[in-house]
């Protein structure tokens, strides 16, 4: 960044500050974009060091690790790519593309899949867990339609008796959560 400021882009910026005081103001709501004309030549300067900036920091995601130690993260969480890449104000094909090109995170986002599918059974009978790999699974060994069980499986907090019998929970939030 300090490559960038010359003394050519302080005059400029003094020169907005003194023709456009209320921008510059402490409270002010005022943007320079707003006020100044795209046709000014100081403003122009400023908006160049805007651009060399944006594209330095996007240089800067691109040549080191950070960008995916911050997709990593954000996985973790079990974000989504669109989740990702609105938090980290990209744009989500990038955020995809990253995804795939990296081994690490193709790994992550694969066990997020499937842990995310995996759904935990309790047996109010037996009193015991079950772990089944998919909703299908799940349906199945309680007995109802794969429709029903997603409405169960979407409820985080598990209210629910199915038959009167059965409480179902996805695995990531029954870990998460420390049981039913």
């Amino acid at each position: 960044m300090t490559n960038h400021c010359t003394p050519r882009f302080f005059r400029a910026l003094s020169n907005l500050e003194h023709n456009y005081p209320e921008v510059f103001a402490t409270y002010s709501k005022l943007q320079l974009d707003d006020v100044v004309s795209p046709l000014d030549p100081d403003f122009r300067i400023i908006k160049d060091f805007r651009d060399v900036i944006r594209e330095n920091d996007w240089k800067k995601y691109h040549s080191d690790h950070s960008l995916q130690a911050e997709i990593a993260s954000c996985l973790h969480r079990y974000m989504g790519v669109y989740e990702i890449a609105e938090y980290l104000d990209i744009d989500a094909r990038l955020v995809g593309r990253v995804i795939r090109d990296t081994p690490e995170l193709k790994k992550i986002s694969a066990k997020n899949r499937r842990d995310f599918s995996r759904v935990t059974i309790f047996d109010r009978q037996t009193g015991k867990y079950v772990t089944v790999p998919s909703m299908y699974t799940a349906a199945h060994r309680i007995g109802i339609s794969t429709a029903s069980i997603k409405f169960y499986a979407n409820d985080r907090h598990c209210k629910y008796w199915i038959n009167n019998r059965y409480k179902i929970k996805r695995k990531v939030w029954f870990d998460e959560d420390n049981g039913m």
